[in-house]
């Protein structure tokens, strides 16, 4: 196994601006975000998907309202649509606070050519994942979506493209077999002076070449070439770019509409509306989007773009064993069937039919019956006799086999048994069935013959019956023991089923869940009420009901009768329910009102009764909301939180809407518990932003919360309200996973650095545990007072090619569940594709060399070799051109080729790349300097202003090239701590130095804190 060394550096961040800004600046309401972007190149993408395969009738509206058409009153679709696209978001936001200070990603540094490959192999990997399409797979692709959009839209931010060609974009930018236009060479000056006045720097005609060129970035592992004169290359130019003073001063950054944040401002328009175009052509764009490389069925999975109108096309199917042990199960089942229905019953997506098999012993007792009626399949629930149930096992396939006959294609079938499959020689024929209909099994298992039996052994124990007339426990258990779980799980592997082994107390619940998705109804959440037993008999509970609202409903326990309650239109008379729209039903002691077409304003619902309520109001409605949290990040952006929230700091509440109309308003966000006190208000504001309406406020969580409810008027002043299970649970330890820097390596070691931040004011006692879904590793307990940190490193090796998911779990002493948490996708790379390692790392410039007058006298080198399985069509680059690589030629190479590198201190950072012919590449970072590089520049006269600048330029360490490797057997956790400064320590960075496997220790170069 390779050595590595971490080295742990100290250094303060401020504010970075590496292209368009993560989310909204509400400051700033012409600023595109890459949030914005994103949310209307995707409306974009899905109208211009619905018009191709003709999923809506008016292809003339603009693409907000036809996606709106598409998903209709289905708003849980809607609202699943919209989290895809939230997550996809959050998947740039991850590669933008994550790699801010690596060039490529934002397409800075003129490393055009490595952003195309890195989106090259994007799509590759998508196009790989799409032919299996499993559920984590369409997540690992939303992923890579993201990683591929963040860096397109940087493109046309941090490049000069838009200065070339204006409104047109880059198609070829990512795609495989194209030559890329021609980009600038390392020598060549891209950038004149601009112009400064007034304290603002004005490039309005800097640019002095007419190849595709990019801007250099302080603080990045490419750093800008030193020129003098009014000539030289281009800097970003945002206000945290120090290289902005140096020739060519300014920039052509333009991810902002305000001057003073980017120089090139005035082309912030042009600019994202080329981001959203090649965002969506990316997507779709003329056989060279992903919806090629994906198929039609995996691209509306990926997005989702689906409705539940196929639901009324499926059979909701049960197949249940009616011995006599099964009573209880049969209830449950019962139970949580009468829930949904009566739920969803108003509702437009129901299934066509309800189909109720029933088995037991012999096999010719299968029955089987069906109905479009839900009461009647409800009736059928109620009525099923249960009898016998000495004989174990019984004949579940069998049942099975009859379910699947009469189920439409693609439905679900629900078995429900406590025993062993007797007949489970008919698995293949199963299989068979469930496949050539594509129908889903769920098994739910509440036992097997032996959990049977010991039921049976109870009920004989307590029987009168005398012990000598009892049948022997042989007679009564003849048969072999069957392992059914096997058979039931094997039939769930080969069709996409699942199995649930649960006892009966968990089956109501389970099926509830389960049957929700087959099953669905439009109900929004709307508010409740919990009211305890001795209260008043009048409490009078006021529901408002707004425009947006087509069906209302209450449900109330415990409610015996008609009596103990009254129900009063806006107006204050009662409500007579002598309608058809006005229905009321008391079924297990449980009130279930429905009124349709409810006029708007307050309605009044009264308890006449001292028992305890609890009352639920729901509607069927178009509009609904989601909710996300945005973090404050030492760069100065906010990003999607990832866990919770630190008690006591910053965070903005940002709340989607869907379909309110224009002239609504939201007012606040009520942060609510368990019971339904709030705990916090958050007044919010209105934003309209790309085709949905979003209303965000700022606030400090300091108590737990269980719930968010919406506050605002309609278009006509009526309050509205919308509830949703949002837990916020502000926590005082802060959990930080920090990235890898490309994929992990196949049977290589990788160190994954983690910590822990006691951001409370007191000691706390914790554990951490890593997961890989198979096997916890549990770091030893540790204790951490105010403001201390622990650091530690989980080591992973690969044995395959397929992904790796960590997840990091934290919980403390005297805290019951975890607190926080992160989970990790890990990529694996073939080691025969492009490999770079560093085998001997160079010495740190000294401080007296880092002047642009005496840095030339200084002089370094360094040893790296890369590897690929066609290193000689492979390509050999380097970031700078005052570099010098001495190797043999490269056509001569088998598989891996040493290079000496060398140059002079008068440059702090250098990467290497090789590129294999397939457009896989690696890299190696040198950090030669953390200290400032001061430059004298000579007086220039730019217009009619004199600039005399001497300016410093700060090269920010970034992680180098992480050794890859991991061995499921083990996951290694090598563990230390360290205590955080008092000011000034923003970030620990650790870095991974990959050595050469098998090198000697005089080779390894150990870096000093600094």
């Amino acid at each position: 196994m390779s050595s590595v060394w971490l080295i742990l550096l100290f250094y303060c961040i401020v504010y970075q601006t590496l292209g368009f800004p993560p989310n909204d600046i509400p400051a700033e309401s012409r600023t595109q975000s890459h949030n914005s972007i994103t949310l209307e190149a995707i409306f974009r993408t899905t109208a211009v998907f619905l018009d191709k395969l003709g999923l809506v009738n008016n292809t003339g509206l603009p693409p907000a309202q036809k996606v709106q058409a598409f998903f209709g009153t289905d708003q849980e679709s809607y609202l699943n649509y919209l989290r895809i696209i939230t997550r996809i978001i959050g998947y740039e936001n991850d590669i933008q606070r994550d790699f801010a200070n690596v060039s490529f990603y934002h397409v800075n540094g003129e490393q055009i050519a490595i952003a195309h490959n890195y989106i090259r192999n994007l799509r590759q990997t998508i196009k790989g994942l799409s032919t299996t399409a499993t559920t984590d797979d369409i997540e690992q692709i939303r992923e890579k979506v993201g990683a591929a959009l963040y860096t397109i839209q940087e493109f046309y931010s941090n490049t000069n493209w838009v200065e070339l060609r204006r409104n047109s974009i880059y198609e070829d930018f990512g795609q495989d077999s194209v030559t890329l236009i021609e980009v600038a060479d390392l020598q060549e000056n891209t950038c004149s002076d601009c112009a400064f006045l007034e304290g603002l720097i004005i490039c309005d005609n800097n640019i002095v070449t007419d190849k595709l060129t990019s801007g250099y970035k302080s603080g990045q592992d490419v750093t800008k070439p030193v020129r003098q004169g009014i000539s030289g290359k281009c800097s970003h130019g945002s206000s945290d770019d120090d290289s902005r003073f140096m020739t060519a001063t300014g920039g052509i950054y333009k991810g902002r509409s305000v001057q003073s944040e980017a120089p090139r401002s005035i082309l912030h328009a042009a600019a994202s509306e080329a981001a959203i175009n090649a965002s969506q052509y990316f997507l779709i764009g003329q056989g060279r989007g992903l919806l090629s490389l994906m198929g039609e069925e995996v691209f509306r999975d990926v997005f989702g773009i689906r409705t539940r109108e196929d639901i009324v096309k499926t059979s909701l199917t049960f197949v249940i064993d009616v011995t006599g042990s099964m009573g209880d199960d049969i209830k449950a089942v019962i139970k949580a069937t009468q829930k949904i229905v009566y739920e969803a019953k108003d509702s437009q997506f129901v299934p066509e039919n309800y189909i109720l098999v029933t088995f037991s012993d012999p096999a010719s007792l299968t029955t089987g019956r069906q109905t479009d009626n839900p009461e009647v399949m409800i009736n059928w629930l109620k009525n099923l006799a249960v009898t016998g149930g000495g004989d174990c096992p019984e004949y579940a396939m069998t049942g099975m086999l009859k379910g699947i006959e009469m189920s439409n294609k693609n439905s679900k079938i629900y078995l429900c048994t406590d025993a062993d499959a007797k007949d489970e020689y008919l698995q293949d024929r199963v299989i068979e069935g469930l496949r050539a209909k594509s129908l889903t099994p769920v098994f739910l298992l509440t036992g097997q013959c032996s959990s049977r039996r010991k039921r049976d052994i109870i009920d004989l124990e307590q029987s009168p019956i005398p012990d000598t007339m009892l049948p022997s426990e042989t007679n009564l258990f003849h048969r072999v023991k069957r392992s059914s779980l096997q058979v039931f799980e094997a039939i769930a592997k080969e069709t996409g089923g699942r199995v649930y082994e649960t006892k009966v107390a968990q089956l109501e619940t389970i099926v509830e869940k389960e049957i929700k998705d087959t099953f669905p109804s439009s109900n929004v959440f709307i508010t409740w009420f919990v009211i305890p037993a001795n209260s008043a008999s009048n409490v009078v509970m006021s529901i408002p009901v707004d425009n947006h609202m087509e069906t209302l409903k209450i449900d109330a326990r415990i409610v015996i009768n008609q009596f103990e309650f009254t129900l009063s239109y806006p107006n204050g008379t009662n409500v007579m329910f002598s309608s058809e729209k006005e229905k009321q039903n008391i079924l297990d002691s449980t009130l279930t009102i429905s009124i349709q077409d409810p006029g708007p304003g307050i309605w009044k619902f009264e308890k006449n009764t001292l028992s305890a309520w609890i009352v639920n109001v729901t509607a069927q409605s178009p509009m609904d909301f989601s909710t996300s949290i945005l973090e404050p990040s030492s760069d100065g952006n906010f990003y999607q939180l990832s866990g919770n929230p630190i008690k006591g700091y910053n965070y903005t509440l940002v709340v989607d809407i869907q379909n309110l109309d224009s002239n609504s308003s939201c007012t606040s966000v009520g942060l609510l518990d368990r019971n339904g006190t709030e705990v916090a208000e958050v007044p919010v504001r209105r934003l309209d932003i790309a085709s949905i309406t979003r209303c965000i406020g700022e606030f400090v969580p300091l108590n737990k919360s269980s719930y968010a409810q919406l506050r605002g008027e309609d278009a006509l002043g009526n309050e509205f309200l919308r509830t949703r299970m949002f837990t916020i649970l502000p926590a005082s330890v802060q959990l930080r996973v920090y990235p890898v820097l490309g994929q992990l390596r196949l049977n290589e070691s990788t160190n994954i650095t983690f910590t822990l931040t006691n951001t409370g004011d007191s000691s706390v006692n914790f554990m951490i545990t890593v997961s890989n879904g198979k096997t916890n590793i549990t770091v030893q307990p540790g204790n951490l007072s105010a403001g201390e940190i622990y650091t530690a490193v989980a080591m992973v090796t690969p044995d395959s090619l397929q992904p790796i998911v960590l997840e990091w779990t934290v919980t403390l002493e005297n805290y019951t569940g975890i607190i926080q948490s992160e989970r990790r996708r890990y990529s694996v790379a073939d080691t025969r594709t492009a490999d770079c390692i560093v085998l001997k790392y160079p010495e740190r410039c000294p401080v007296q060399s880092l002047n642009t007058g005496n840095c030339s006298s200084y002089n370094w080198t360094g040893l790296v070799q890369v590897s690929s399985a066609t290193i000689w069509l492979s390509e050999i680059s380097v970031s700078s051109d005052e570099v010098m690589l001495e190797h043999m030629n490269i056509s001569e190479a088998n598989f891996s080729l040493p290079i000496a590198i060398s140059g002079a201190c008068c440059i702090q950072a250098v990467v290497l790349t090789i590129t294999d012919n397939d457009g896989k590449f690696d890299r190696c970072n040198f950090i030669l300097s953390e200290q400032p590089l001061s430059v004298v520049q000579e007086t220039t006269t730019v217009g009619t202003t004199a600039v005399e600048v001497q300016t410093t330029t700060t090269a920010t360490s970034v992680d180098a090239k992480e050794q890859t490797a991991v061995n499921w057997t083990l996951i290694g956790i090598v563990v230390g701590s360290s205590v955080a400064g008092i000011i000034l320590i923003a970030l620990l960075v650790v870095l991974i130095y990959k050595t050469k496997r098998g090198s000697r220790a005089e080779d390894k170069i150990m870096l000093s804190h600094r």
